[in-house]
Order: C-alpha cells, then sequence, then structure tokens
C-alpha cells in the first residue's frame, strides 16, 4: 500500500470518530482499496480503532431510532372526570327527567264495581248440609286413627293436622257464602264417660252445625264442623 492511501484512510478514520454520521465517503474508499488491504497483514490496533467505530456507530444508530420511536408514538391522556363533563351528564340527566314529566301517565285500568245482592239467606241449593259434613269427618277418622295409640304429647299435633284436614275437604264442597270452622278433640280412653257442648251465637235458619265421635282401644276423638253464613 502507498504511504498516500494509509494517511488518506488514518485522516478518515478520525473525521469518523468526530462526525460517526458521514461515513459514506470513507466507506467508498475502503471498497476502492480492499483489494490492497486484503493482500497487506493489518495492525492489531487499527483492528481494535476498526471493532470501536463499529460499536459507535451501532449505538449511535441505536439511540437515533429510540429516540425516534419515542417521538413518532402519540401521547395518550387519560378520561379522567372534569368539571365540564359533570356539568354535561347532569344537564343531560335534567333534559331526560323533564321528558319523561311531560309525557301522559299510563290509564289505569277501571275499577271493578260490584252491586249489592241484598241477600240475607242462601239459597235452597246451597244450604249448609250437615250430613255430608259427618261423612267427611267419619271418613278422615276411620283413615287416620285406626292404628293410633294415645300419645299426650303426639295428640295435639295429631288433632291440629286433623283438623287442618276436615276444613280442607269441607271447602271442596264449594258452598257460597259460608265460613266454615274445624275442631278436633283426642282424650285417652279408659271406659269412662265423657260430654262435650258447645255454644254460639248465630241464626238458626242459615248456620248449623255437624259433630261425629271416633272410638278405638286406646283414644276417643271427637269432631266437630260449624257453618256460618256469611252475608
Amino acid at each position: 500500500m502507498e504511504a498516500s492511501e494509509k494517511l488518506t484512510i488514518q485522516a478518515l478514520k478520525a473525521h469518523d470518530k468526530v462526525h460517526p454520521k458521514f461515513k459514506s465517503s470513507g466507506r467508498s474508499l475502503k471498497q476502492k482499496s480492499r483489494a490492497s488491504l486484503l493482500s497487506s497483514p493489518e495492525d492489531p490496533a487499527e483492528g481494535k480503532s476498526k471493532q470501536d467505530d463499529g460499536t459507535t456507530t451501532r449505538r449511535s444508530r441505536t439511540m437515533s431510532t429510540s429516540s425516534q420511536s419515542k417521538k413518532s408514538e402519540p401521547a395518550q391522556g387519560r378520561p379522567g372526570i372534569t368539571f365540564f363533563r359533570i356539568v354535561a351528564a347532569t344537564r343531560a340527566w335534567q333534559r331526560l327527567a323533564k321528558k319523561k314529566s311531560s309525557q301522559p301517565p299510563a290509564p289505569n285500568k277501571p275499577l271493578v264495581q260490584l252491586e249489592n245482592t241484598y241477600q240475607l239467606e242462601p239459597d235452597y241449593n246451597t244450604v249448609f248440609v250437615p250430613k255430608k259434613a259427618e261423612n267427611i269427618i267419619q271418613e278422615t277418622f276411620n283413615s287416620r286413627l285406626q292404628q293410633v295409640k294415645y300419645d299426650s304429647v303426639r295428640s295435639k299435633i295429631l288433632a291440629k293436622d286433623l283438623a287442618t284436614i276436615i276444613n280442607r275437604k269441607m271447602k271442596d264442597l264449594d258452598i257460597p257464602r259460608y265460613k266454615t270452622v274445624s275442631s278436633v278433640t283426642i282424650v285417652e280412653n279408659k271406659g269412662q264417660g265423657l260430654k262435650v257442648a258447645t255454644r254460639c251465637v248465630w241464626n238458626t235458619t242459615t248456620d248449623n252445625y255437624a259433630t261425629y265421635s271416633y272410638t278405638n282401644q286406646s283414644l276417643i276423638a271427637i269432631g266437630h264442623v260449624h257453618a256460618v253464613y256469611y252475608e
């Protein structure tokens, strides 16, 4: 290699260290003198300087690209609650409330008006029949008390359940304008005598009652059904 070429290469290297962005001239000259450089042995100091130059150029390029990417990213603002948004929401709510208040109310359903029947007595075919109530009490006792033994604790619950069943069956008869009251009394069977009395204030022409007593070896059950006509 000639001395003039060595001097130009060294001058270009020094220029690249000061201005690393402008390396196009140095690369063109290096490409032209590539054959001559391969033929001559390189100095290790020059190789180190080349590596240093490469690192500086790479670092400068990475720094420039990162700065450009940061500049290109758009600024994202957070949608916080501001005074203007609160005012806008309040006005929108006021307009909606005003619109609803201006609408006519929904029409109410007309009330069903019932006239008085002035019916003080039941019809002949819808009168309470005591025999039907006695049959209901008898069927209930026969199906529920055949295998039952008297117990002072369980008899209270049993009497309440039997009265509820009898009253439900009386409602199935569908007697209009009648209210029924059912009651059951259970006592232990010791061969003693027993008498149960009831007293009511009612209309003897329309109101009535039915009763039935059941006995087995352990207990005695007495059922009552009172039917009152409701005007």
